[in-house]
């Protein structure tokens, strides 16, 4: 059931109730009338009693219409319908049963008042029964008056018994649906009236509705809160009570598009108004906007315009001149002293700077490149030209004199200006630095030439070598470099890099496995692979080269499978390969479909690279290693790690680098060292594989000293993988590979 028809039930009812009072009331007026009648009556004592009766039952009844409505409505016609077939029974006077008929006619029009209209048909229903037995007894006294008496009492009995009842019946039905219809709309309205006012309080913006005269209608919250003060009602007030309109506001400023104000009660508090539109009632809406603070910028930007010019040419941190201003005094300088000048420009790059960010926060970071600045500043002398270009890098310029023109001297200079630790609250953290240098003059004459040659030489500074000079050599080196880079792109998107094999033997000299080795022909030549890999690596496109040959190499492998030739092959693996998603997807995959993979591809771990040392790497190496491949660190000795190495990747086979098997016989010390390599080795279970041998003696020491495995040119020199695969495999049969 629906409010609105809850709202009708709880309205029929209440007119039910005020039905039954009136009807009561009456009732009870003509029974007390009759009261002060029989009791001044000499002859009316019997009826005086019989009328007290009923006064007292009417009375009670009146007083519990009001708490038991319904009941009382049934009492009262009962009462009724008992008292006029008493009178219409048992009197004989005249009057009597007239007043019986008139009540009991009157008995559906009273029931449709107090109940509905099925009840009120019952009573119509009731009714017939008096009717019959008044006619009925006319009948028997008079024969000859049949006619006149009948239809009076049945014009009677229809407009008592069923036209009024019928014709009430009708008006409250047309007054329910009335009712109804204007609960509907009233119930509209007030939904409209709700949203209207949900939309005005949440427009998002403090908002008035004032009339013409900047009477203030309504206000929502946030107006409330903006204007401050509600000691009295919003809608008793005006404009001008709340705000005071600026110099060229005018009088009348709500009536203007925009409008600028102060609050009368607090005059540094100043209020933008903007008229948002003017309703059908001749009304505007405002939209009040507080611009104190933004009129309190634009002061400070007005008073400090110098200041903000002079914050343009400088670092917003650091305070040094930028990249634009730095280069503008450089210049000015060259140009004041020219004919006698010579400097040099260095650009600093701090090292690792993302992994102190990380680790220490954005704040204790930027406190770092603040003292490095103060630090540097502090160092150099007065006529050098110091200014932070982006970042963590900053730029030098350094009248010189003819000493430091020496590349030995000038970077003992830069070294000494370069703080080795910087104090951040409290903590001294080791610094490191990359520097690229281009002395004026000879490397460029204007600071935007110079500035790029140091980012040049800064290209060529590694972990080692921090410190790069510019050179002509260096910058065509460059160019080629990146000529090389596209084409090297290309070539490993069209699968051009092809895959050679070097034989691995025992120490009878027998084949037992392979080193896959990338080779690039480009134009006809071959391009060095420490030069195209280094360039692949850089460019990120290591691991896309690593699926193409392993995917080569597996096909190669499945045939060998199938014709039992169980010789392994080893792939060089960088490490970022390993740090790509797709390509770790890629191995495991492979594995999975084909479990006798792990006893035909060695994976070789270059532990030179610097990402060898990440998490990720030795956990991924970990899976590897479970799934079944065999694992090889190759280049070992020559990282920063190589104890560590054997600790934390899960490898089976080391190889010994080729630096450490050059100098061999005739070198102790590096006998020494191989030999000590090999012992460890064996403690740890592992194989150990050396490479570079050039000549028998080689061969026979480190057979002697207990090498499982060897490769050299001394054995056999890298050689296009289809030499092992034409002819059926031919070449792998011959040599015995069939087990």
């Amino acid at each position: 059931m629906t409010d609105s028809d809850l709202v009708a039930r709880g309205d029929e009812k209440a007119f039910q109730q005020s039905a039954l009072r009136i009807l009561l009331a009456l009732t009870l007026c003509i029974f007390a009338v009759s009261e002060i009648h029989y009791f001044f009556s000499p002859s009316g004592l019997a009826f005086l009693s019989i009328n007290t009766a009923y006064l007292c039952l009417l009375i009670g009844l009146l007083y519990l219409c009001n708490k038991h409505p319904q009941t009382t409505a049934v009492l009262f016609l009962l009462t009724l319908i008992t008292t006029s077939f008493l009178l219409l029974v048992l009197s004989n006077e005249f009057h009597a049963e007239k007043y019986a008929l008139i009540s009991l006619y009157s008995l559906p029009l009273i029931t449709r008042l107090l109940f509905n209209f099925k009840a009120s048909l019952a009573a119509m229903l009731v009714n017939l029964y008096p009717f019959y037995l008044i006619t009925s007894d006319n009948l028997y006294r008079d024969q000859m008056d049949i006619t006149p008496s009948f239809y009076f009492q049945l014009l009677t009995f229809v407009t008592l018994n069923i036209g009024l009842p019928l014709a009430v019946s009708r008006i409250i039905k047309t007054l329910e649906n009335n009712t109804a219809h204007m609960q509907q709309l009233y119930k509209k309205l007030n939904d409209n009236y709700a949203l209207y006012e949900e939309f005005f309080e949440h427009t998002g913006t403090p908002t008035l509705l004032c009339d013409q005269r900047g009477g203030i209608l309504k206000a929502n919250q946030l107006a409330r809160n903006l204007l401050g003060d509600e000691k009295y009602p919003f809608s008793e007030t005006r404009m001008i009570d709340w705000l005071s309109p600026l110099e060229g506001g005018g009088k009348l400023f709500w009536q203007s598009n925009t409008a600028e104000c102060t609050l009368k009660n607090q005059e540094n508090v100043h209020i933008s108004v903007r008229r948002a539109s003017l309703t059908q009632h001749g009304h505007y809406v405002l939209h009040l906007q507080n611009t104190t603070q933004l009129k309190a910028i634009q002061q400070e930007l007005e008073t400090s315009q110098q200041t903000n010019s002079r914050l343009a040419h400088f670092d917003l941190l650091t305070l040094l001149p930028n990249h634009r201003h730095f280069c503008r005094q450089v210049n000015e300088k060259i140009t004041a002293q020219d004919n006698h000048l010579t400097g040099a420009m260095f650009i600093i790059r701090i090292s690792q700077f993302k992994l102190l960010n990380k680790q220490y926060g954005k704040d204790n970071a930027n406190k770092v490149i603040l003292n490095f600045a103060k630090t540097l500043q502090a160092k150099l002398s007065n006529q050098a030209i110091v200014g932070r270009l982006r970042g963590v890098k900053f730029a030098c310029f350094v009248p010189l004199s003819q000493a430091y023109l020496i590349q030995k001297n000038l970077s003992t200079l830069i070294h000494s200006v370069l703080p080795s630790q910087i104090s951040v609250d409290g903590k001294r953290l080791n610094m490191d630095y990359q520097v690229g240098v281009a002395y004026y003059h000879t490397d460029g004459k204007t600071a935007e030439e110079l500035l790029e040659h140091c980012e040049m030489a800064l290209e060529y500074a590694t972990n080692t070598d921090r410190f790069s000079y510019y050179n002509h050599h260096l910058e065509n080196k460059l160019i080629e470099e990146h000529k090389l880079g596209l084409k090297l792109s290309t070539a490993i998107k069209n699968k051009q890099i092809s895959i050679w094999l070097q034989p691995q033997v025992k120490p009878n000299g027998q084949i037992c496995s392979f080193e896959a080795l990338a080779r690039w022909q480009n134009e006809g030549k071959f391009v060095p692979p420490t030069t195209f890999i280094k360039i692949a690596e850089t460019l990120g496109l290591l691991p896309l080269l690593a699926e193409n040959l392993v995917r080569e190499l597996v096909d190669t492998l499945s045939e060998w499978h199938e014709e039992h030739i169980r010789t392994p092959i080893a792939f060089n693996l960088a490490g970022q390969e390993l740090m790509n998603d797709a390509f770790f997807a890629l191995l495991m995959t492979l594995i999975a479909d084909n479990p006798w993979l792990g006893s035909m591809l060695e994976l070789e771990i270059t532990e030179t690279s610097p990402v060898m040392t990440h998490p990720l790497i030795h956990k991924r190496l970990r899976s590897l290693s479970q799934y079944g491949y065999s694992i090889a660190i190759d280049d070992f000795g020559t990282g920063q790690a190589s104890l560590g190495q054997l600790v934390d990747i899960p490898a089976n086979i080391l190889k010994i680098d080729r630096r450490f098997v050059s100098p061999l016989p005739g070198d102790q010390r590096h006998v020494d060292i191989v030999k000590s390599t090999i012992q460890l080795a064996d403690s740890l279970g592992m194989t150990v594989i050396a490479e570079g041998i050039e000549t028998k003696e080689q061969a026979n020491l480190l057979a002697a000293l207990g090498c499982h495995t060897l490769q050299g040119y001394y054995f056999a020199k890298p050689s296009p993988l289809s030499d092992w695969t034409s002819k059926d495999n031919a070449k792998a049969k011959e040599l015995r590979m069939v087990y």
